[in-house]
């Protein structure tokens, strides 16, 4: 989910199909225990086991998403110690290649508040709201398979794109040096996390992708420009092919985001923002049977095992889940035993959307961190959040943190620990 709720979108169809299907699954597989079982209490105990956590290495740094200046120092006596600055593309340089000082003033005071409190700083880029002027770019927006355009810059296929973007980070650096952080959030660019945009279809159709003309450095064309996804005409093999080479395009457009901000100075962690469970490897392979009709979430790119192990380098990556305790697999804890399971082995299906991306960090050695859904995204959850109790999301977002071992984990959002919607010392009671 984006930091600014400002301009958080409508969460996408994935993550509420998500958290059905996983669901379902895991009352089927509930439902089938209880009946084989005699004993209600082993049954009570299979339930237990179920939440049962292995004891964690070291406790994750705790912070928060659009972190408030006024309470930073407060924040970090009392132990949240991760403060977020989010920047706004449109806002830093509203005119190509003139940024705006007072914009950037105000950015730097928010930068001294969170460093004066005691905090450690983690970077949002803001790439997904790009000034006007981007979209008079060639090639500045997707297409689908239907022709219908995109209301999100094209990152992932429009040089232009990645140049003017480019640009963009060059100013961010020089003038908010990329020592300061110690995290930075990475998305697909035109998206507030590593996905596509949404709808169901599959955006690989502008002309770049499908000629090569203007397409961005590093990416090839679509392989089968002449073909749609939900239509015969490609062999099972083609089709994955294709799977392959569309999410390849986000590990591409993330890998172009590491290698400029690296050579502008950063060090630190990249967060990969991945939410949601997306298509797992059984429900990918039925798509793919299917010649790839809308199933929610492959069109937009989610699927995590597939996007992680494809990542070209993963020095410093960090598999971040942006979508702990979204009540998916019954926010399940992760288990001493889980690695021992192929990333095949369907019995995960029935896992939550935070064992299930953790399980695939450990399989490709990376560390990994997250955050909570924040209010009202979507709606559903909200009593959920609003819970105080140990059955609520706070204290389920924190249970599963410590239990998948979590470098670091960020309440969604800072504001709702301050204005009445949950107290912050519920916050600093549950971390310590």
């Amino acid at each position: 989910m984006t930091l600014n709720q400002k301009f958080s979108r409508t969460p996408k169809a994935f993550l509420e199909r998500s958290v059905r299907s996983h669901t379902r699954r895991l009352t089927k597989i509930l439902v089938a225990i209880a009946t084989a079982m005699a004993l209600a209490g082993l049954a009570l105990a299979l339930l237990f086991n179920a939440h049962a956590a292995p004891a964690p290495t070291v406790s994750p740094l705790w912070g928060t998403l659009d972190t408030l200046t006024g309470h930073a120092s407060a924040e970090g006596q009392a132990g949240v110690t991760m403060g977020m600055l989010e920047l706004n593309w449109g806002s830093f340089e509203p005119s190509q290649g003139v940024l705006s000082s007072s914009y950037l003033r105000t950015m730097k005071y928010e930068l001294a508040a969170y460093q004066g409190g005691g905090q450690r700083v983690t970077l949002a880029l803001g790439l997904y709201d790009p000034p006007s002027w981007v979209f008079g770019l060639a090639n500045s927006t997707y297409i689908d398979q239907n022709g219908a355009k995109s209301t999100e810059a094209n990152f992932v296929f429009s040089q232009a794109v990645r140049s003017a973007a480019a640009q963009f980070l060059s100013l961010v650096a020089a003038n908010l040096p990329m020592s300061n952080f110690w995290a930075i959030r990475l998305t697909s660019g035109g998206d507030g996390e590593v996905l596509y945009p949404g709808g169901g279809t599959y955006w690989a159709f502008d002309h770049a992708a499908l000629t090569g003309s203007g397409l961005a450095s590093g990416m090839t064309r679509n392989p089968y420009p002449s073909w749609k996804p939900g239509t015969r005409g490609l062999s099972q093999a083609q089709i994955k092919s294709w799977v392959s080479w569309y999410i390849g395009g986000l590990d591409n457009v993330t890998n172009w985001q590491m290698q400029t901000l690296s050579s502008l100075g950063f060090k630190g962690y990249y967060e990969m923002v991945t939410p949601g469970s997306g298509t797992r490897p059984s429900d990918l392979a039925q798509t793919e049977q299917q010649n790839l009709p809308n199933d929610g979430t492959t069109g937009v790119g989610a699927v995590w095992d597939l996007y992680y192990s494809q990542l070209p380098n993963k020095t410093n990556v960090m598999s971040y889940i942006s979508s702990v305790a979204d009540q998916s697999g019954g926010n399940d804890s992760c288990q001493a035993a889980d690695s021992s399971l192929a990333l095949t082995n369907d019995t995960m299906d029935s896992w939550s959307a935070t064992r299930w991306i953790s399980r695939i960090a450990v399989a490709n050695n990376l560390p990994v961190g997250g955050e909570n859904p924040g209010y009202g995204l979507p709606p559903s959850l909200n009593s959920f959040y609003t819970n105080t109790s140990s059955s609520g999301m706070m204290a389920s977002a924190i249970r599963e943190a410590r239990s998948c071992n979590f470098k670091v984990f960020y309440w969604a959002h800072d504001i709702h620990l301050w204005d009445g919607t949950l107290p912050f010392s519920l916050y600093t009671t549950m971390i310590r």
